[in-house]
């Protein structure tokens, strides 16, 4: 029996509760001067800053101006860096990675329709570093990205080594990113979140590091912000790069709030007693799969790159 079948056999999908709604907060304030302006110069159709009727927006001291704008956060993926690393390329060519992904994505989709709560979280992770859960993760969002009725938002969850903006060649103008929206209530999601050239693709960055992150990653905040990513858009999936289970701490964290988990294991290399002690940090949790990477298969030649598929599921 191979170490995936075993896998297979350890671990079926756990009942998740559902999330609670954070409580109604209070009614919110009137808009300041300075928002009433600052809302008239965010509208498309709005004419420009100077033209402003002064009789809705009194002259405001000079402290009180509005800000300039915050830094564009639309970006453009580098596709020849993506062919580089042998990533899956949006609208490229047919390939066995392709394929691979469009038949893992299947399962993840289906996952969906499960009466469970939050099932379009989907947590990436490995029992060590270096089993190549960014590879899976990127691809399983860029693949799930071409399909024609869902959107997507890859988070880099792995907050004490971000690698996700990297692996993509995209570069953010500011650090802000998860923690920061954790930690600070005043940032916006929508202010971190990068925009990218695949109309239905988002990335929200790893953000600035935190000695705590574990905590946080485990708080009400953390909470409330999967409920509304998970709630807000009804087509979006949610995929998570997530550190490694038996490196950093977070991942027990974060797999708490999961509705899918995959765990990524390396043919050749992960141990069946390392892939035990791993499920073991998350035998609560809903873990739905298991993807052997960098294993071979027939027709999965990646000009020597060696990454093959192969997926299982339990339950």
């Amino acid at each position: 029996m191979s170490i995936v079948e075993r896998a297979v056999d350890m671990f079926g999908a756990v009942p998740q509760p559902a999330l609670k709604a954070a409580p109604a907060s209070e009614a919110p304030l009137p808009p300041s001067k300075a928002d009433l302006i600052e809302r008239a110069v965010a509208r498309k159709d709005a004419p420009a800053p100077d033209s402003v009727d002064a009789s809705r927006a009194p002259d405001l001291a000079p402290a009180d101006r509005p800000v300039a704008a915050a830094p564009s956060r639309n970006v453009c993926i580098d596709r020849e860096r993506l062919k580089h690393q042998r990533m899956l390329v949006p609208d490229g060519d047919r390939t066995p990675i392709t394929e691979s992904f469009r038949r893992i994505k299947r399962h993840v989709l289906a996952n969906l329709a499960s009466p469970r709560a939050g099932t379009n979280l989907v947590m990436i992770t490995s029992s060590l570093p270096g089993e190549g859960k960014t590879f899976c993760a990127i691809n399983l969002a860029i693949s799930l990205a071409m399909e024609m009725d869902r959107t997507v938002l890859l988070v880099d969850a792995d907050v004490a080594k971000p690698s996700v903006t990297s692996a993509l060649g995209i570069k953010v103008n500011g650090e802000l990113g998860l923690m920061d929206v954790l930690l600070d209530p005043a940032i916006p999601l929508s202010d971190v979140i990068c925009r990218t050239d695949i109309g239905t693709l988002s990335v929200l960055p790893a953000g600035t590091r935190h000695s705590r992150a574990t905590e946080v990653l485990a708080s009400r905040a953390m909470r409330e912000l999967m409920q509304e990513t998970a709630e807000r858009y009804p087509d979006r999936v949610i995929i998570f790069d997530s550190p490694p289970l038996l490196a950093a701490s977070e991942a027990s964290a974060l797999a708490t709030r999961m509705g899918q988990i995959v765990l990524v294991v390396e043919a050749g290399r992960t141990t069946e007693s390392t892939l035990k002690e791993a499920l073991a940090r998350i035998e609560s949790a809903n873990v739905v799969g298991a993807l052997l990477n960098k294993g071979t298969a027939p027709g999965a030649s990646l000009g020597g790159y060696g990454y093959g598929y192969g997926y299982g599921y339990g339950g």
